[in-house]
């Protein structure tokens, strides 16, 4: 019994050991990640036909407590059909104007 008992206090050693030294998991690159992605305010225009970016924000609260500022402002200057969307995205372009193209 004792040998069994030693045996399997030997196993239980070379498990810690083995797990100890082995080699971390690789780990995704930040860019790669939802959860670490800031949050942006998706503006899309009608008239003009205009997709803004607003941001970045550290979270989600963050940019909804912004986004009534940036809807205020296009409406004043005259934007028509305002439709807002908040996103974790990286995009490369803040403004796209969809009238020229």
């Amino acid at each position: 019994m004792l040998g069994v008992f030693l045996s399997l206090l030997f196993f239980a050693f070379l498990c810690i050991l083995f797990i100890r030294f082995q080699k971390p998991q690789a780990q995704p690159e930040p860019s790669q990640t939802t959860s670490t992605s800031p949050w942006w305010v998706k503006v899309i225009t009608e008239k003009p036909r205009c997709t803004y970016y607003f941001g970045p924000f550290d979270s989600l609260q963050e940019a909804k407590l912004s986004q009534a500022g940036y809807i205020e402002d296009l409406e004043q200057e005259g934007a028509i059909g305002i439709a807002v969307d908040i996103l974790q995205d990286q995009p490369t372009v803040l403004t796209i104007d969809e009238e020229d193209d």
